[in-house]
């Protein structure tokens, strides 16, 4: 029955569409799609930095740590800015008014926008201080940090696009779906945790896709390795599936399919969770030689928080959904 609602395109915002919004449609999501992977890529990243400042403090080096902290500053920087650059394209791709799309989109940009100034004079100053001995040092990528200087002018560039766009009756140009619009009630505790959750997100899809280049499934962990892949890939598809699939039906259908698909999800989530603590065989630690190379933050602590974390956070989502679904059913029978 769900699969009815989810896939049928008469159910769906997108039916009905000229092919101009059609195109408008498809390059914004394609545009959500490539800063969600940007987001994801510069959030591992950030990870990895923290999680050595953290090794070095661990390791009785607060000022190593502390050398190394201003070294990836543009690092930490860029994740937050690619942030900024998803949720940009994702106010086009929610689109709920003209004002709130020109609103969001130009604040949205706008921050990127600064991080991305902030990041280009900060390197100009390290460079000149010296704690850069050049613009390509080539750690810890081949052209850091001239890499993170021209990355910041993309989204600086971005910015000023969005704004001439605007300029010139830019909303009124986008004529693409309009999706339904966030309910007023608990807007911030709901924005607060879909935030959240899109971390959450992010570091699924980073620990699926990095794990493909960088595990060894020779070293005698492979349950353990591939109950770690099942989790991160869950995590993932959950915030995918919610977003891109249930979030473009229309409101009535919306209603219809909730709680179907979150016992589907609450099912799928719950098995995923048993597989994982079943490879992990009682040691909640975990092999840290194989989960420190895939989910780094999750080992620089005694317990892989951050890895459980993972693992709950669609059953969360999933009781949350459940929760929403009878709630509106008991409703709709009154």
């Amino acid at each position: 029955m769900v699969m009815k609602y989810m896939f049928d395109k008469n159910n769906s915002v997108l039916s009905g569409l000229d092919s101009k919004q059609k195109k408008q449609n498809l390059i914004v999501t394609l545009a959500v799609i490539i800063f969600f992977i940007l987001s994801a890529f510069t959030l591992m990243n950030f990870l990895y930095c923290l999680s050595d400042c953290i090794g070095s403090i661990v390791c009785a080096s607060p000022d190593v740590s502390g050398r190394d902290a201003l070294r990836s500053l543009p690092i930490f920087l860029s994740f937050f800015m690619t942030l900024s650059g998803l949720m940009t394209a994702h106010t086009f791709y929610r689109n709920e008014s003209e004002r709130i799309l020109r609103r969001k989109a130009k604040k949205h940009s706008g921050i990127g926008a600064v991080l991305g100034v902030i990041i280009i004079v900060y390197v100009i100053v390290m460079r000149i201080n010296g704690r850069y001995l050049s613009l390509v040092e080539g750690a810890p990528s081949a052209l850091y940090p001239l890499d993170s200087v021209l990355y910041a002018m993309l989204f600086i560039a971005i910015s000023i696009i969005l704004r001439i766009y605007f300029r010139h009756g830019g909303a009124k140009k986008f004529c693409g779906p309009s999706r339904p619009p966030v309910q007023r009630f608990g807007r911030f505790i709901r924005s607060f945790f879909r935030t959240f959750w899109l971390l959450i997100g992010l570091y699924g899809f980073c620990g699926f896709f990095y794990s493909i280049f960088i595990v060894d499934f020779t070293n005698g962990y492979l349950p353990y390795i591939i109950a770690m892949m099942l989790v991160s890939l869950v995590a993932f598809l959950t915030i995918a599936i919610w977003e891109l699939c249930y979030n473009n039906l229309n409101v009535e259908t919306r209603k219809k399919a909730t709680l179907p698909l979150a016992f589907i999800s609450l099912v799928v989530s719950v098995i995923t969770a048993v597989v994982y603590f079943l490879a992990l065989k009682g040691n909640l630690d975990g092999p840290s030689n194989v989960g420190f190379g895939l989910l780094p933050i999750a080992f620089s602590a005694s317990v892989n928080f951050a890895t459980l974390l993972v693992v709950a956070m669609p059953i969360i989502v999933s009781v949350t959904a459940l929760f929403k679904g009878l709630i509106r059913r008991i409703k709709a029978k009154k």
